[in-house]
């Protein structure tokens, strides 16, 4: 039998296949449904299981929980260090103001004001300083040397200014002592009758006192100042022989 060219260009022609039965078909089907549904459950099937031994597994979710959960752990921590800062500070404030004791009597500040002591003695009565008047106020002079003058006939010494010149003195009544000096006589005509008005006086407690003119010169107020404080340091430093 010889071949057919074509046969042998190109091959045989595959045969045509046979027809299949429909139970066949029905069987192959049903066949296939339950192989699907076999490959879709199996996937279910290894996620509850876990992942597969030598299979990655994907770590994406659990880091998306734990980026997740960083500020809310961030925000405990605070408030624990807040909570204990407050805790310290009022603790600190109690101890620093301590209450008083239950019964103790509250302390009060007293304003206390300094008194200078008295030295009065009970029953007498103080009686405030008072400053002389500037008439009654002996002049602050410059005494300069002094010599000695002896008063015999009170039985004393004293201590005169140079600046007086040749002093002389008379007393004639015993109690008024007068001074006559160049200096005292450079006192002005109109105050010539105050020339014999300087001195001392004895009192009777033999204490002595200035003895001066109740007026002031007007027409020479320097001078009368300087008579008036050379005499009254005269007048002090008298003493008893």
């Amino acid at each position: 039998m010889s071949k057919d060219p074509l046969d042998e260009l190109f091959g045989s022609s595959p045969e045509e296949p046979k027809p299949v039965s429909a139970r066949e078909r029905l069987a192959y089907e049903q066949a296939e449904r339950v192989r699907t549904a076999q490959l879709i459950a199996s996937p279910r099937a290894g996620a509850n299981d876990g992942p597969a031994k030598g299979r990655p597994t994907d770590d994406r979710s659990g880091d998306d929980r734990a980026a997740s959960a960083k500020p809310w752990i961030v925000v405990g921590i605070v408030a624990v260090l807040a909570l204990i800062a407050s805790i310290l500070i009022v603790t600190t404030a109690r101890t620093g103001t301590q209450d008083p004791e239950p019964g103790s009597a509250p302390t009060t500040q007293e304003q206390t004001t300094t008194t200078s002591p008295t030295t009065s003695e009970p029953g007498e009565t103080q009686e405030p300083e008072t400053e002389e008047p500037d008439e009654n106020r002996v002049p602050s002079v410059e005494v300069g040397p002094t010599t000695e003058l002896r008063i015999e006939a009170w039985g004393a010494t004293s201590q005169l200014s140079t600046k007086f010149g040749m002093t002389s003195y008379t007393i004639p009544d015993n109690v008024n002592l007068v001074l006559s000096s160049p200096l005292i006589d450079q006192l002005p005509p109109s105050c010539a009758a105050m020339r014999d008005q300087w001195g001392a006086t004895r009192l009777e407690n033999g204490t002595f006192t200035v003895r001066k003119p109740a007026e002031r010169c007007e027409a020479a107020p320097e001078l009368y100042d300087e008579l008036w404080g050379l005499t009254a340091a005269f007048v002090e430093s008298i003493a008893p022989m």
